[in-house]
């Protein structure tokens, strides 16, 4: 069997970018499941350029030309890995493509309401939402990564035959290293891992770091996007001596950043899925989102769900003072650890099969 995997960036590790960690791991994976296959990566640009205007402009012209090239080409499966490039699937409809055409979707949050800013973002969000019609319109299957994102393509486009959710996974280093004993001590650290834009609602935190103020709480943040420079005024404006905006974190240092943290905070406003829930939560640390977040049911299944900064920093406060119950704790570990990358590739190969 031949497949090409069609994203918009390279496939790499540690980009913190979740559609290029997916082709990553997928290609790795199936690889490893099947040393017949022959998985081809195709690919727009070499780095991630998701808000360069060049970029954009090149994987909405040439790339396209490229793509046409592929209906020429003896593949048995193309798989659109990045729903922001779906337009593919109708190139190759109508260039006479023979491979079966699939297509995963990772959320809808560029049809949703208020949850980006500028109008760079706005164009783009309307450039998204039409490859995303095309993907649904002219693929042969359809994967969605969580029953939310498989219900919201049935709500908005009517349902679909050809439609499955498969899972993503944890990366490996995050389930193989050893989970270290903590002692309590005197400093609460709570940390957040992820984008420091609008829809990750990372001022939600910056807001309970107010309300505990005081000795024995600390807040690390990690990560870049174009909220940094709000958040840095906010924390500024009122004088958050408690808050480290850290920057962007390697991969490598993943598993020592999670484990240095006490909780998890993680109040995401849209997540088609949201794995730094289950990334935490495998590293054992009690997780909390916000209450009202569209966050799917596969991954809020074991958090702590805040209504407000007050209720956060309240459960916050509790966890410190009583600590993490345990029962709790191994459930939510084991349960986080059930999502593997090999489970993703072995249901992905198995449709890959059946067409």
């Amino acid at each position: 069997m031949r497949i090409a995997l069609v994203s918009t960036i390279k496939p790499s590790p540690g980009t913190g970018l979740g559609m290029s960690e997916y082709t990553y791991q997928l290609t790795k994976h199936l690889k490893a499941l099947n040393k017949n296959l022959k998985v081809d990566n195709i690919y727009a640009v070499s780095e991630p350029k998701r808000n360069n205007i060049l970029g954009l402009l090149y994987t909405n012209t040439i790339f396209k030309l490229k793509i046409k090239k592929i209906s020429k080409m003896d593949y048995d499966i193309v798989h659109i890995t990045d729903h922001e490039i779906g337009f593919v699937a109708k190139i190759l409809k109508k260039s006479g493509s023979r491979a079966k055409i699939v297509t995963t979707i990772h959320d809808l949050a560029r049809f949703e309401k208020d949850l980006h800013r500028g109008l760079t973002q706005y164009i783009y969000n309307k450039l998204v939402q039409g490859s995303i019609n095309d993907a649904i319109n002219y693929s042969d299957y359809i994967f969605c990564n969580s029953s939310q994102t498989y219900e919201t393509i049935e709500n908005r486009f009517g349902k679909k035959a050809n439609m499955k959710v498969i899972l993503h996974g944890v990366n490996e280093d995050l389930l193989n290293a050893k989970i270290p004993n903590k002692h309590k001590n005197s400093i609460f650290t709570v940390g957040y891992i992820g984008a420091l834009m609008k829809h990750k609602n990372v001022i939600f935190i910056l807001k309970v770091a107010k309300l505990l103020d005081k000795a024995g709480f600390r807040f690390l943040i990690y990560g870049t996007g174009v909220d940094m420079p709000m958040l840095e005024k906010f924390k500024g404006d009122n004088g958050l001596g408690n808050v480290y905006i850290k920057g962007y974190l390697r991969e490598e240092d993943k598993v020592k950043t999670y484990d240095g943290f006490d909780a998890f905070a993680f109040p995401s406003l849209y997540e088609g899925l949201g794995l730094p829930i289950l990334e935490a939560q495998a590293r054992g640390l009690p997780v909390i989102i916000y209450k009202y977040g569209k966050i799917p049911k596969e991954v809020r299944r074991y958090c702590f769900e805040a209504e407000s900064p007050e209720h956060m920093a309240q459960i916050i406060e509790e966890l410190k003072e009583n600590g993490y119950n345990e029962k709790e704790r191994k459930k939510a570990m084991e349960y986080a650890r059930s999502f593997t990358w090999e489970k993703t590739a072995k249901e992905t190969l198995e449709v890959y099969k059946d067409e």
